[in-house]
């Protein structure tokens, strides 16, 4: 898959959210906390990724060697996000859930946080096969363990929470001065949501341009 058709995938990956809050009445908190459940299931695949990445260099790419395998690192990392993740729910649940969307069904804020949500919990289910393809194919397969290194995979202050945090805070003070008071309280989802996509985008983008970039020629595909 080339970077055009990639860039193509995540625009319409990153639509979809929008779309599905403008016309079928989807939560901007379920989107919120969907993408935050992603960001907990993308680190314990980046555990595997820890656990398994060498670290070599372009010039002894090729050569092989003993897998080593980052014991402490992995351990050290899934204990981390997994506070992270605990800690910065509060603010999704609180300011998107609460705060955000005076008029949200706050049971509905419950029941999807408890897995009570048969679309939630089926969209989370499809996020673990794709992030294990994902992993099979772009890190195994095309040999990016090879030159991945353990130290590339941050435990506090990664770039998704940094996304997801900064749109959480303009999406709910947004929404308050932009649309409170205007007669278009019914944009307020459809502004939350279409911020927090756009920043997503254009993260993801990066980092995936970075991730292939620094590959040896041979294994990029």
């Amino acid at each position: 898959m080339n970077r055009n058709h990639s860039f193509y995938l995540m625009i319409i990956f990153n639509l979809i959210p929008v779309l599905g809050v403008a016309f079928y009445s989807w939560s901007p908190f379920e989107m919120f906390w969907l993408f935050w459940v992603e960001t907990f299931i993308i680190a314990l695949f980046n555990t595997v990724r820890v656990f398994y990445s060498q670290g070599k260099t372009l010039d002894n790419v090729q050569v092989d060697e003993p897998l080593k395998l980052n014991w402490f690192h992995a351990v050290r990392y899934i204990f981390g996000r997994t506070f992270i993740f605990l800690f910065y729910s509060i603010f999704i649940v609180v300011f998107i859930g609460f705060v955000s969307n005076q008029d949200e069904d706050k049971v509905h804020v419950f029941k999807t946080i408890l897995l009570k949500n048969t679309l939630f919990n089926l969209a989370v289910i499809l996020m673990f096969v794709t992030q294990g393809l994902f992993l099979i194919k772009h890190f195994i397969q095309n040999g990016m363990y090879r030159v991945s290194n353990a130290k590339d995979y941050p435990i506090i202050f990664d770039g998704r929470q940094i996304v997801i945090h900064i749109a959480v805070i303009i999406g709910s003070i947004g929404s308050v001065f932009f649309f409170a008071d205007s007669g278009m309280k019914a944009y307020t989802s459809i502004w939350i949501i279409s911020i927090f996509c756009g920043l997503k985008l254009v993260y993801e983008w990066r980092i995936f341009t970075s991730e292939q970039d620094k590959m040896h020629p041979i294994y990029r595909n």
